[in-house]
């Protein structure tokens, strides 16, 4: 008897169409609230961040993406390659994602609407990722990235601004070229890098940034970089000072800010001759002049050893009314130890003439004193205290502790990628708040977060964005105001260059910052945009 022969199917079963990667069928399923049913669905194309729809519009008004990326140094040989719109808008949407790790990148491939909005044919994988920042060629990609920065807010730099620099540090762990153990009061004796950053005082705007190794946390070794990027920028742009804490109030960074010709307010270290003129005023029972806000200053001149020069400083402590009262006998600690009491074992602070417990902050400064008396230099030096929040928003909100690799031209390149795209977030709050600077540990949720679904009839493609957020009512109509507008300069500025469409919504977003004046450079057509 012969064997039965198996039907051999016209289609074999690896020709058959797959038309889901999830099984097919509606199940029941109980809940507590009652039975539902459950549906797997992966054809129509949703997102997380439906939100960033607004954002990308923004962009797209001002020109920033397509100029981003006709000047990206990113070039692929072959029909096989990621592409640099590609690349580049993965590393955006990752950072925008609150990511710090490349391998966090895949958790946004399976995005099915926000890479289509930006151009891309896809997410690609956090290896091309790493290996294209390999692929840049460090000079090159630094400069254009530079470029980028600046440009974004360059226009607005021609009205008085102040200059915010200062250096933070990077612990690292594995093996990574620059890691070296410096600095570190976190994690003493851990591998780092340091990063010299330089920020627009009081808009929160990053500047660039420098990454060396962790042994080279000095001032010093941050000014190279600091001069680099003003050159970039026409002298009426440049700043109207710079404001640095200790550590930048040495004579090496005090002289080439004096060569340069850019005016300097600097804290010093409490070294013997400090300690010495302090001692001295106090003495002599010099007046203090009130400061407001229960801060007091007298003014003197003082030149150190090593110093080429006399210069200004200014002598700072909070109001004897509000300061803390005297404990005769009681020695205090820790950093409260550099006090004005008196001491039996002398600890070269000499006697005051009166009991004090508080602590004196010695300012060295070049500025003016006609311009800049010396009742207003507290304020504009604690002021300074603001790039603090950068540092902590861009570390732990942003990425600047992540996105490690082992080559430290990658680590450069990642953090002047992640200052960028902050600046670009940071002026798109300005649409919805000019007073004050939002962290994006809450406008995340409030003006990116949102289920995106697109749906497509007659050729039009929608995206619908559901909020899910408590006051969504709120920012549904703040975001529609803003998109609208945006649709109102973009149809007014359709034959502007790119530089005049951004001086534009400069102008706009931060009009409150520029006292309602307008940026120079822009046509005449602006002024329909009063009446629209």
């Amino acid at each position: 008897m012969e064997a039965p022969m198996a039907l051999i199917s016209v289609h074999p079963q690896g020709e058959s169409e797959i038309t889901s990667k999830y099984p097919s069928g509606t199940w029941p399923l109980d809940t507590p609230g009652g039975r539902f049913y459950a549906e797997w669905d992966d054809q129509a194309p949703v997102t997380r961040e439906g939100q960033l729809i607004f954002f990308f519009q923004f962009l797209q008004t001002g020109g920033r993406w397509e100029e981003f990326l006709r000047e990206c140094p990113l070039h692929y040989i072959g029909n096989r390659g990621s592409g640099a719109h590609n690349i580049m808008g993965t590393v955006m949407l990752s950072v925008l994602a609150g990511h710090w790790r490349y391998a966090h990148i895949n958790a946004i491939r399976g995005d099915g609407i926000n890479p289509g909005l930006l151009g891309m044919s896809g997410v690609v994988s956090e290896d091309a990722v790493r290996l294209a920042m390999g692929r840049i060629e460090e000079t090159a990609g630094l400069d254009w990235l530079s470029t980028q920065i600046l440009s974004s807010i360059s226009p607005a730099l021609g009205l008085p601004w102040i200059l915010d620099i200062d250096v933070t540090v990077k612990p690292l762990y594995g093996h990574q070229q620059g890691a070296a153990v410096g600095y570190n009061p976190q994690k003493p004796g851990r591998p780092s890098h340091v990063y010299h950053s330089y920020f627009v005082a009081n808009l929160r705007i990053s500047l660039g940034v420098e990454v060396r190794p962790g042994n080279e946390h000095a001032a010093a070794k941050g000014l190279s970089g600091l001069w680099q990027t003003l050159e970039k920028l026409p002298r009426h742009q440049w700043p109207t000072f710079t404001r640095g804490d200790s550590g930048y109030g040495n004579e090496n960074t005090m002289l080439e800010h004096e060569e340069h010709g850019l005016p300097y307010l600097f804290k010093l270290r409490h070294t013997a001759k400090v300690k010495e003129l302090v001692t001295r005023m106090m003495r002599q029972g010099a007046l203090w002049q009130d400061c407001g806000d229960g801060w007091e200053a007298m003014e003197s001149t003082l030149r150190l050893s090593g110093w080429s020069r006399e210069r200004r400083v200014i002598l700072v402590r909070e109001n004897p009314a509000r300061a803390p009262a005297a404990q005769p006998g009681k020695r205090r600690r820790g950093k409260d130890r550099q006090t004005f009491l008196s001491d039996a074992k002398g600890d070269g602070w000499g006697t005051c003439a009166a009991p004090w417990s508080g602590k004196i902050a010695v300012l060295v400064t070049s500025l003016d004193p006609e311009a800049y008396p010396t009742c207003v230099m507290p304020k504009h030096y604690r002021d300074r205290g603001d790039a603090e929040n950068c540092f902590d928003e861009l570390k732990n909100q942003w990425g600047w502790n992540g996105y490690t690799s082992r080559r430290i031209a990658s680590s450069r390149l990642m953090a002047n990628l992640i200052a960028l795209i902050y600046n670009w977030w940071n002026l798109y709050l300005r649409f919805y708040d000019e007073d004050h600077h939002r962290e994006a540990i809450r406008t995340r949720p409030m003006l990116m977060s949102g289920v995106g679904r697109q749906v497509q009839s007659g050729g039009q493609k929608t995206v619908k964005v559901s909020v899910l957020h408590e006051k969504g009512d709120l920012i549904a109509q703040a975001v529609t105001r803003t998109s609208n507008e945006l649709h109102h300069i973009r149809a007014i500025t359709e034959r502007w260059s790119v530089e005049q469409r951004w001086t534009l919504l400069l102008t706009r977003v931060l009009r409150r910052w520029l006292g309602g004046k307008w940026l120079p450079g822009l046509p005449d057509e602006a002024a329909l945009l009063l009446s629209g």
